[in-house]
Formats: structure tokens, sequence, C-alpha cells
């Protein structure tokens, strides 16, 4: 069967590659995928689907469908998601973006086609599959405070749902490697922000003022010993400041400065410990310097945890699938990604694809002005998933 998928999958090889140029020519940011999701609809609609399901948070981007709707077996989801950056391309592909300031630097458009090619691979074989198959191209995966996962998991796409799975292009792998990780993945993403409120004055004399450059600076180091002194060093933690605005001109002491940064973690434990070190290290420098200062920190997009059996099975099939040469285990990364919401509540796996390739030029990382990825990788990845499914319903039964 695995060999039969493969088939299926690079017979439809050119479709696939025709799709992922489509969309990327044609890029739209978070929750604006409009006409990104008229596409899929329509290929869809041309597969055999019916009753697809349009429109999230309001919005009419997104699409969820059903495979075999009908059946009582188990269910499991492939999720794709279908939105672009904001950014300009500075490429020059023959499908380079149409669209000024809007650009596929992440591999969304790779990650639609690979759906799209999946849902081609499993609906010519509908009639084997013992079980339903949700597939779920979602929005707003670049914007983690309006998350497209979340909005679709509070108007239930995970109801009737056992499992999930997904793959992300990933540029620092070579081009056809699969790599995975059981356990925590990918990183958790919080942001912060803090305001020090202190005393303007002149740069001549600033023994007059209560310099609040002076005390962010502090606290830019400070919090650097959160986790150098008070995590645990076997704990992978980032604490990073990554804006500081304060000042109009070179002799004149302002009145307050703001910072904001992103806090990354894998451990849910220290994650929970982090917005008060933070608070206690800025609230004293602040009182030792003789300012004030507001803090506030939002829990954003928790860790993607891989399920532990899920995702060895998966490397598994992967490998019968691609070869054992072609598959392996990687480090966890600290970026982020909305698919750990997925994954909270129900078992399934995240996996990477490799696309790097100096012989076809895609060398640049995801978010690079640049950046564009290896064709010939995105029939594997249909078929990656495509067998994942299969493999599912074979164990389940």
């Amino acid at each position: 069967m695995l060999e039969r998928i493969k088939n299926i999958a690079w017979e439809h090889r050119e479709q696939i590659t025709a799709w992922r140029h489509e969309f990327h020519a044609n890029p739209e940011v978070s929750f604006q995928e409009f006409e990104t999701t008229k596409r899929i609809k329509n290929y869809l609609e041309k597969m055999g689907f019916q009753n697809l399901r349009v429109g999230t948070a309001g919005v009419e981007t997104g699409v969820v469908a059903d495979l075999n709707p009908q059946k009582k077996g188990p269910c499991i989801a492939l999720r794709a998601d279908i939105d672009a950056l904001p950014m300009q391309e500075q490429g020059n592909p023959p499908y380079r973006s149409k669209n000024d300031g809007v650009m596929h630097a992440c591999g969304h458009d790779s990650h639609i086609a690979m759906l799209l090619g999946a849902a081609q691979v499993l609906k010519s074989m509908e009639n084997e599959l013992p079980g339903r198959i949700r597939f779920i191209f979602q929005p707003s995966e670049e914007s983690p405070h309006k998350s497209g996962a979340r909005a679709m998991i509070e108007e239930g796409v995970l109801e009737g749902v056992d499992a999930i799975a997904g793959l992300h292009i990933w540029s620092s792998l070579p081009a056809g490697i699969v790599g995975y990780k059981a356990g925590p993945f990918m990183a958790s993403a919080d942001e912060w922000e803090c305001v020090v409120h202190g005393k303007g004055g002149h740069g001549a004399v600033p023994h007059l003022a209560f310099d609040p450059i002076v005390a962010a600076s502090a606290m830019v180091g400070a919090l650097q010993t959160i986790v150098s002194r008070e995590i645990d060093p076997l704990e992978a933690v980032v604490v990073t400041c990554a804006h500081i605005e304060s000042g109009t001109t070179f002799n004149i002491i302002p009145d307050k400065a703001f910072m904001e940064g992103t806090v990354r973690t894998f451990n849910q434990e220290v994650r929970s410990t982090i917005p008060e070190r933070m608070e206690r290290i800025i609230k004293g420098i602040s009182d030792a310097m003789r300012c004030k200062s507001e803090f506030k920190y939002k829990n954003v997009l928790p860790p993607t945890v891989n399920d532990k059996a899920f995702t060895e099975r998966a490397a598994e099939v992967a490998r019968a699938l691609l070869g054992d040469e072609n598959v392996r285990e990687v480090v966890p990364t600290m970026g982020a990604e909305d698919m750990g919401l997925y994954l909270e509540r129900i078992p399934g796996t995240f996996m990477f694809l490799g696309t790097y390739n100096e012989a076809k030029g895609t060398v640049n990382p995801q978010h690079h002005p640049e950046y564009d990825v290896d064709d010939d990788v995105l029939p594997l990845g249909s078929a990656l998933l495509s067998a994942i499914a299969w493999d599912f319903f074979r164990r389940k039964n």
C-alpha cells in the first residue's frame, strides 16, 4: 500500500507543483486569504469533495473538508496553514508574487499544495479507508495573536477527531529528508512589554533626572540572569528583548522608555514561572533607580509537543515509504507554531520536510525575501501525509 500511495502522489507531481506555484504567485496575509480559500475550495470540489466548510472567526478564509463523513470509523485530521507574510519578494522565479508587499516566504504555499495532493491521493482510495479524514486548510498561522488554529478549535474543527498530523517545509534540512522528534518539538511563544517611567531632564545634568534609559538598559542585562542563574541549565529557555524605544534627540533625557520581547521554552511548568521572575527583576531595578515600571506579559502559543507513540510510528511509516536514509531524528527548535494548540488536545505529530538544495538554489532560510523550495519534495510530502493517515486506520483496525 505504501508503494501505491507513493506512486499515486508521484503521478500527480506536476499538478502539485502547479498548485504550489499558483499559490506562491497569489499570496495573502493572515485572515485575508480570500482568493486562496476560493482556490482551495474549487480544487477540492473538482476532486469530488462535498459540503465543504468555508470561513473562520467570521471571516471567509480557511477550508475544512471531510472524506468519508458518513463512516463510523476513527477520524484523523491532516492540517496545512495557508497564509503568507507581509514582506516584499526579492527573488525572481516565474511564479513570483503578484501582490506587492506579500510573499509566501515560510513554505505555506507548499503546505497547501502537499495537502491538496494528499486529498487527491486519499480521495482515489476512499472506499478502501475504514474511517474519516478531515483536511484542515487553516488561515492565520503567522499572526499568533489571531491564531487560525485557536479560532478553528473554538469553532469545533476537532470534534470527532482522534488524531492529527501536519508537515512543515524546513529550509535547513536537505531536500527530501524528513525530520521528526517525539515530545517537545517547537517552543512556546510568549510576549512581554515594559514601560519604564522616569523623570526627564538635560543630558548635561543627569543627576537632576531619573533616567529611564539607564534603568531599561540594566533590566535587559539582568533579565538574562533568569536563564543563566534561575533555571536548570538543562532546560531550554530564551528571554529576548527585541525592541527598545526612548528619547528624541542627543541631549535630552526622556521621561520614559519602552521595551518588548519574547520568551520561549518547551516546559510548561518553567513557562508559568517566567512572568513573576521578570516582574521581580524589573520592579527591583525600577525602585533602585528611582523609576516606576509597568510590566505586561501575554501567553500566546504553547509549545508544540508531539505524542511519543504516534510520532515514533509516523517515523516508521516515513522510513518504510522513503527509506531509512531519508528520515532522521532532529533537535527541537525554539521557533513556534500554532500546531501546538491542536496537539494540546489530541495526539498527533508535526514533522519537518527538508527542501535545502544547492543545485536548485533553494538555500535561503524561511522568512528570507528570496526564499524558495525544491518542488521535487512536494509529492513526497503528499505521500507521507497520506501514508500516515492510512497507517492510522490500519492500526485502529
